[in-house]
């Protein structure tokens, strides 16, 4: 509560220094939005539940009721949400280096933590989700810090109740947050304009663990096995965007890649390397992906359609978050009909699906019989769901459904004996101004 009462604070006194600050070359911005949702689902899913980020219906084990017990029954849940709701505050100054615009952007929600218990979800922690110093020469953007997500996010689904945490996550949509530096061209031609993004971060990847078969290191276990290959993770972007009389389009191709060092800072987590199930002695991967999409707009109907594949996909929300040198694909579609400019329709559907045999290799090390009751191994993850929505101005009312079906392996290399299937929806109602 202190961090949130310095924040409002400190926004007060920003709007009031620049509203009294008549001719001053600083201009102050503050946007976001307000999201309130209520929400019922039959199960948990893997990562969060209302507002929060979805990804995957339950283990077997944890989908009720349990294998082999009589006395469990399937049952729902209500719930309520504000956590995803933003505040953006933006501030520009005057030219430095010979005619660039300099501005600072700050973002943040409230899903800082998920403080359950009694007061669970009434008492939101801030949560930093952007923070970057920007120069902008003319069609030339340059900025150094923190971004929501690297470039190859170009597009998120419509949504009210899962802005912050899109729902295609685990189920053909990658891309996360990353710091780094960040450089963009714009480049207008005839009718369209051409795009030219890239950018260098730091890597992403799971931290090595202090105990453990996996990582039998002990010392430091807070150097993650991407920072410990000492060179960065690189992402690049070429998007084109236009319009033809009713018609409207954008689309874009990107990729990612990092090296892994799966020895660790100073050979100090696995001085040996990781021995696979299958016998493999790795000391390193790299991570790549490739990502295209785009959105059609011709009223009344809109398309967005995006895809990607890739190995090591785990730090980008692929491989329906799990980390290992594993192949996977994904896709996702969505698309709209507005009935009348207030009034629209939304369906969706997404998928990813990793290789099975990379998944029991890097996930299943020992070699150990999966059954029902222990695999935690998410090899295919769907989403399906949609959307009724009322937007007159800045505010919103919103009607969502959203099934996540998610396959779990079972057996091993030696012995396959398939998945096994889990499922889990979410009913979510949600009012939203925008501002």
């Amino acid at each position: 509560m202190k961090a949130l009462r310095s924040l409002l604070i400190a926004s007060l006194l920003a709007v009031a220094t620049t509203a009294s600050a008549q001719g001053s070359p600083f201009k102050f911005e503050f946007h976001g939005f307000v999201v309130g949702s209520m929400y019922m689902q039959d199960q948990a899913f893997l990562l969060a539940q209302g507002n929060g980020l979805l990804t995957a219906a339950p283990t077997p084990s944890n989908h009720l009721p349990r294998p082999g017990n009589t006395t469990d029954k399937s049952g729902t849940f209500f719930g309520a949400d504000v956590r995803q709701s933003r505040f953006i505050f933006a501030m520009s100054g005057p030219e430095v280096f010979g005619g660039a615009t300099p501005k600072a952007y700050f973002e943040g929600d409230f899903f800082g933590a998920s403080n359950p218990g009694a007061l669970g979800y009434e008492s939101a922690s801030p949560r930093l989700r952007q923070a970057y110093a920007e120069l902008k020469w003319g069609n030339t953007t340059f900025d150094v810090g923190q971004h929501s997500a690297q470039l190859l996010l170009a597009q998120i689904p419509a949504t009210l109740a899962h802005i912050t945490n899109p729902i295609p996550y685990g189920a053909g949509l990658i891309g996360w947050r990353t710091i780094g530096v960040r450089a963009i061209h714009l480049m207008p031609m005839d009718g369209w304009k051409l795009e030219l993004g890239a950018e260098i971060s730091h890597g992403k990847w799971a931290d090595a663990t202090a105990t453990g078969a996996a990582y039998p290191g002990n010392t430091p276990d807070t150097i993650s096995l991407a920072w410990a290959s000492s060179t960065p993770q690189l992402v690049g972007r070429v998007k084109a965007e236009g319009k033809s009389g009713g018609l409207g389009w954008m689309g874009w191709v990107a990729g990612s890649y990092e090296s892994i060092n799966l020895k660790g800072f100073g050979n100090s987590v696995a001085p040996n390397g990781i021995n696979l199930q299958d016998g493999t002695n790795k000391t390193s991967l790299t991570s790549y992906s490739a990502t295209v999409g785009g959105r059609i707009d011709f009223l009344p109907l809109t398309l967005m359609l995006q895809g990607y594949t890739g190995r090591g996909t785990g730090p980008l929300a692929g491989t329906t978050v799990q980390f290992g040198d594993i192949g996977d694909m994904g896709y996702w579609g969505q698309l709209g009909f507005f009935a009348t400019k207030e009034f629209s329709l939304w369906a969706l559907y997404g998928a990813s699906s990793a290789d099975k045999k990379d998944l029991q290799n890097w996930l299943n090390r020992g070699g150990t019989r999966l059954t029902e009751a222990n695999t935690s191994i998410r090899k295919d993850n769907q989403v399906v769901g949609g959307m009724v929505k009322y937007q007159d101005g800045g505010y919103a009312l919103g009607l969502e459904y959203y099934a996540f079906s998610t396959k779990y392996l079972l057996g091993n290399l030696a012995n396959d004996d398939g998945t096994k299937g889990t499922s889990a929806y979410q009913i979510i109602a949600s009012g939203a101004y925008f501002f």
